[in-house]
């Protein structure tokens, strides 16, 4: 799924600015994303003086490892966990890659990377916030229907997300205010434009990850990833009504469809977003995130909590 959305990301980014992206290896460069992945593994695991050697190894396959933990909790797991308040040690998992991206960064000093982790834990403070209330919208709102299903469940959640915006005008008005603050909180966990501040190329190089490369680079962009697909898979299942119109109990192939092509049109939205926006500044990244996203997020939530 990782070379995947990465061969979908790089193909539809080329086709907005009129180029051809990947076309040699496999069909249609297919595995272009394998090819330079495996290019990356065979390189010299090289670091400097000053660095730590196995610290980011390890932080970022924990990192990985929470993060497929997390789809365990999801319909798409063969055998799926539910329990109520779930959603509590799944966003402990989201929290925790979060805080193992900025660990690797500090693994290797150098004053790009100090800017850059600098830059993506503010960046951190101001979304994450956002991004989690937001999220709780669906959440409680689904816990206030009829089911069978644990409370305040990532299942249950995911389950119900399309009756939540069928329930009443006041449901899905509000879940209409958490979507707009969940996509640019999104985005900004993501670190996609505008908010792409921590690795601003034109002004701090490669930002966190600068002095790495060969499989330390690898294992990063694989964390990267793998954030990526999960967070828009939570997304998909809580924000655009997860199987709807089908569902997992009678028709569960054309669910996981129905669910994989939702995700993909989100993604191939964010690809594009990401390559034809600006960059904000720092300081303006900051600002809209608390003033605009937060607050949309958190009135959504003290609402949703009062209906």
């Amino acid at each position: 799924m990782v070379l995947l959305t990465q061969w979908i990301a790089r193909k539809v980014s080329a086709r907005v600015m009129f180029r051809y992206g990947p076309i040699w290896v496999g069909p249609f460069g297919s595995l272009q994303p394998l090819a330079d992945f495996l290019k990356l593994l065979a390189k010299e695991d090289l670091t400097n003086r000053l660095a730590s050697r196995h610290m980011p190894i390890i932080v970022a396959s924990l990192a990985v490892g929470s993060l497929t933990a997390i789809v365990l909790f999801t319909p798409l797991a063969p055998d799926p966990v539910a329990a109520p308040l779930d959603i509590i040690p799944v966003f402990y998992l989201l929290v925790w890659s979060a805080i193992a991206i900025a660990m690797v960064g500090m693994g290797a000093p150098n004053p790009y990377s100090s800017i850059g982790v600098g830059r993506y834990l503010a960046l951190l403070a101001s979304s994450e916030p956002a991004l989690f209330a937001s999220y709780l919208v669906p959440v409680i709102l689904s816990s206030k229907l009829p089911s069978t299903l644990p409370e305040y469940s990532v299942m249950r959640t995911s389950l119900l997300s399309a009756a939540v915006w069928g329930a009443s005008w006041v449901y899905a008005a509000i879940m209409a205010v958490a979507l707009v603050a969940a996509l640019l909180a999104t985005m900004a966990s993501l670190e996609l434009k505008p908010f792409d501040i921590p690795e601003a190329e034109a002004e701090v190089y490669w930002g966190m990850f600068t002095e790495y490369g060969g499989p330390r680079l690898a294992l990063i962009m694989f964390v990267l990833s793998t954030k990526k697909i999960v967070l828009l898979l939570l997304f998909t299942l809580f924000f655009l009504g997860g199987s709807a119109p089908f569902s997992y109990e009678t028709s569960p192939v054309a669910a996981i469809i129905i669910i994989f092509l939702k995700y993909l049109a989100l993604f191939v939205v964010m690809v594009v977003v990401d390559t034809i926006m600006p960059r904000f500044r720092p300081d303006q990244a900051i600002r809209f995130l608390w003033k605009y996203v937060f607050t949309l997020s958190f009135g959504a939530v003290l609402v949703a909590s009062a209906v």
